[in-house]
């Protein structure tokens, strides 16, 4: 039954020990998801300088080609105005881009701050309250083992069962402490790396935003060259020092993820060593408790000699007893007095002594003949003194041993007491643990109702969202298709005033011709004017049907790129829609799995509370039994009976046997 028992308890164990390797692998599995947004955000914010580097390389790239052919100063103009514009459009678009990435990591790190804080309120409380049932259960341990009288070792056993259970349940709570005491630690660690993050990466994107605001402010509007080339100076600075910084944000990240592993590495450490400490205090206590078995057996091995030995005499006495009887019945009566004072014999001895000279020869041989019985019954009246004195001795040990006996069933109430207060304690503890779970029922109802309630109010959000969305696309497309019919009527309008034009020019070139042959003496200066002035008319009408190619160009390359900005809003927005489906499916996959254990948990203690009255009433009724029952056959039963109660091995049932049969 101990065997049972001590692997019952390294199962335990080892459920404990899994249970804490898994929540440590869940905690380790959420800050790598947290690590791996953060990296996202960090490659946006890479992403997004990149963009902007390109796009100054492009601005100074395009100045530099300009500056090279020497083309006209208004032009020049132009075309740094519209650089100056798109690079300044490139910039507060990153800019957006990096303060949006900023306040978003702002919120999870406020979100996950305040979760940290309720976790560590909620920590200190379960461990200010497991200190105090510990100090409880270690006071009444040491009233337990005060109380424990070694001189009383009778009717020990049916107590080791309680002990051992409460050794147990001192055990499982000590390990409960331990394990909230490293997550508490563990959360304060994450709560300072944190902060420590948010307090390196806060001054860097401050300083990131005003260099990329700088060069919004201090954009040259100038015509000249030299602008032109102070400009691109000061950009490839702001293009180093975006590097650089890039750089020390890498290393930065590299070195926080070293101080984690370290961090980690510790903290599995720490864990070791004290699940060390705690299995050598257990095999102490353990040690401990088998020398109490021990000793009690080594007493009940006394107390079966001692009864053995207390047979031997009586029986010794009873024979004592019928050999005096028979003797008395064959001595005379002088002798049988003699024999009782212990004193007649001496007496006939004077007696004889002091007649022995005044008989005669004939006297003096019936003097001799008389003293050889006298002699032997000297002997016998010695012999009878030394049982009467191992009599006298017999009783004393009796009497001894009715004390014993009294002061051992004194003991055995004052254990039934104990157990009575063990089971009341048990049953406390039970109602108590009844009451939490109840507590986390429906703190757990209240909870699933909150996200409810929360996953609705976001689905209606998202839903309101992808309408608006659509709606806005669907503007956005009957915008874009009257927009195509206007142009698509202004290109039927431009071919019918090209169909005109050429017709006109033909006419035109025709009559020039007929008059280059009527008037060959008209002057070449007249002749020529004529086709310039046609030239000149069909460049402007190319030129201008070159304009409305061009805007059309530009307005379905505008539509396309709201269409593709309207998709990926949608697709983001799907995308989170999904991810808030799937950390439901999470949530409610725990609370499962945790209503599980608790249930487990509820009929684990039932069950053992059962066993544990039933044991305890069956063992009463052994004991009771085997005490009132005089049959050996009945006692060896009830023996074998109590040493399956109380799990003794081959051993210890063998020994047992040997003392009583």
């Amino acid at each position: 039954m101990e065997k049972k028992r001590h692997e019952s308890n390294k199962l335990k164990e080892y459920e404990s020990i899994i249970s804490s390797q898994k929540e440590h692998i869940n905690r380790y599995e959420n800050r790598l998801k947290d690590i791996i947004v953060a990296y996202k955000g960090i490659v946006k914010e890479k992403a997004a300088l990149e963009e902007t580097l390109k796009a100054l390389q492009k601005v100074n790239d395009g100045k530099e080609a300009i500056l090279a052919n020497g083309l006209h100063e208004c032009s020049e103009a132009v075309l740094a105005s519209g650089s100056v514009e798109g690079q300044l459009q490139t910039l507060m678009n990153n800019l957006t881009t990096i303060t949006a990435e900023r306040n978003r990591i702002e919120e999870v790190s406020k979100y996950e701050r305040n979760q940290l804080r309720q976790k560590l309120a909620n920590k200190d409380s379960i461990i200010e309250e497991l200190s105090r049932r510990i100090k409880d259960f270690e006071s009444q341990s040491q009233f337990e083992m005060s109380s424990f009288n070694p001189n009383t070792p009778v009717d020990y056993g049916p107590r080791m069962g309680p002990s051992e259970d409460q050794s147990v349940k001192i055990r499982e709570l000590k390990k409960l402490l331990d394990d909230e005491r490293n997550l508490n630690e563990q959360l304060e660690l994450q709560l300072g790396n944190l902060k420590t993050q948010f307090m390196v990466i806060a001054p860097d994107r401050h300083t990131v935003s005003k260099k990329l605001v700088d060069p919004k402010k201090t954009t040259p509007t100038d015509c000249d060259s030299k602008g032109t080339n102070n400009s691109s100076i000061n950009l490839k600075e702001s293009l180093r020092e975006l590097q650089d910084e890039m750089n020390h944000l890498k290393k930065q990240y590299a070195i926080a993820v070293a101080e984690e592993k370290q961090r980690v590495r510790l903290a599995e450490e720490n864990s070791k060593r004290l699940r060390e400490i705690h299995e050598e205090r257990v095999a102490n206590f353990e040690s401990r408790i088998k020398e109490l078995s021990e000793m009690v057996g080594r007493y009940d091995r006394i107390k079966e000699q001692d009864k053995v030995y207390i047979l031997q005499l009586k029986t010794a006495i009873a024979n004592l007893k019928t050999k005096r009887v028979e003797e008395n019945n064959d001595s005379p009566q002088y002798d049988r007095e003699s024999i009782e004072d212990g004193y007649g014999a001496g007496q006939l001895l004077v007696e004889n002594h002091s007649t022995g000279g005044i008989t005669e020869r004939k006297e003096d041989l019936s003097f001799l003949a008389e003293i050889a019985p006298e002699d032997q019954h000297a002997d016998e009246t010695n012999e009878l003194k030394m049982y009467k004195r191992r009599y006298e001795q017999a009783m004393d040990e009796n009497q001894r041993l009715k004390r014993d006996l009294l002061l051992c069933q004194e003991n055995v109430s004052q254990l039934k007491q104990k157990i009575g207060i063990q089971k009341q304690s048990t049953a406390q503890l039970e109602f108590d643990l009844k009451q939490k779970i109840t507590d986390q029922q429906i703190a757990l109802k209240n909870e699933s109702v909150k996200h409810t309630e929360a996953l609705i109010a976001l689905q209606a959000s998202f839903e309101r969202k992808i309408t608006h969305l659509q709606d806005s696309l669907q503007n956005q497309r009957e915008r874009s298709l009257a927009v195509m019919d206007e142009k698509e009527e202004e290109i039927k309008t431009l071919r019918t005033s090209l169909e005109i034009l050429s017709l006109s020019s033909a006419s035109a070139t025709q009559e020039f011709h007929n008059d280059a042959i009527g008037n060959l003496l008209v002057d070449r200066s007249d002749s020529n004017s004529e086709p310039s002035f046609m030239m000149v008319t069909s460049l402007q009408s190319l030129s201008e049907d070159h304009q409305h190619l061009i805007h059309y160009a530009q307005e379905i390359a505008r539509m396309n790129v709201e269409i593709s900005a309207l998709r990926t809003s949608k697709n983001s927005s799907e995308a989170s829609l999904r991810k808030l489906a799937q950390e439901k499916l999470m949530i409610e996959e725990t609370y499962k799995t945790q209503i599980s254990a608790m249930e487990k948990e509820m009929e684990r203690l039932r069950r053992n509370r059962q066993l544990e009255g039933s044991n305890l009433e069956y063992l009463k009724n052994v004991v009771l039994s085997f005490l009132l029952s005089k049959d050996t056959e009945c006692k060896k039963h009830m023996t074998n009976a109590i040493a399956a109660v109380l799990k003794f091995d081959e051993n210890e049932v063998k020994a047992v046997n040997n003392i009583n049969y």
